[in-house]
């Protein structure tokens, strides 16, 4: 069970690197196209640095948009927020993977989307060797991972998963704590963009 459980929550972080790197509409292609150096390691430092005011935290509403991909009739049933400690090759950060679907969590993890369901993914990541915290991080590829204060993000269906190209903008947390994290988002891409606000549980992932 843990092995299973391990497997799929690497899938996820494994989908989100793909997702800040590029996309594809075919998902044989995802998969020939989805090598990373990128994975999530235990407790190896990170964290958050507590700040905003809780208070001053709204509601999770988020729209997003593909050339295949609208957020028309999309209702939000699952939202969730995970804190990773990540590393590519020796470059060990911080990360909170974020989640929201119009679908529920079955078992332990967040499954793909299967018929008319929908997973919009984003992942804010911090500098190697220092905390997440409240700020701005912008969508850029530039310096790799653990370079900088950075946001990556993607939007899935049952056929497509589609990151951004010529990305700019950038999430901003207004408040981040030990058990939640607070903020918009506003990036976009040549065909695909995802904008609003998130208010969600933060938990720390075990692995």
């Amino acid at each position: 069970m843990t092995r299973k459980l391990f497997s799929g929550l690497l899938l996820t972080v494994s989908l989100t690197a793909f997702i800040a790197c590029g996309n594809s509409d075919d998902k044989k292609d995802k998969k020939e196209t989805a090598a990373t150096t990128e994975t999530a390691k235990k407790d190896e430092g990170g964290g958050v640095k507590a700040g905003g005011n809780a208070a001053d935290c709204g509601t999770t509403a988020i729209t997003f948009g593909t050339d295949k991909i609208k957020s028309d009739g999309f209702t939000m049933k699952y939202s969730e927020a995970v804190l990773w400690n990540m590393a590519s090759n020796e470059t060990k950060y911080p990360a909170i993977i974020v989640q929201v679907s119009n679908y529920e969590k079955e078992g332990s993890y967040l499954q793909s989307p299967t018929n008319d369901n929908v997973r919009i993914m984003f992942t804010i990541s911090g500098k190697a060797g220092e905390k997440l915290r409240i700020g701005d991080y912008e969508m850029s590829g530039d310096g790799g991972f653990g370079v900088g204060y950075a946001v990556s993000g993607g939007i899935e269906n049952k056929d497509a998963n589609k990151g951004f190209y010529n990305a700019k903008g950038k999430a901003t947390i207004t408040y981040l704590g030990e058990d939640k994290v607070c903020g918009t988002i506003d990036v976009s891409g040549t065909d695909t963009f995802i904008k609003g606000t998130f208010s969600i549980p933060l938990t720390k992932s075990p692995y």
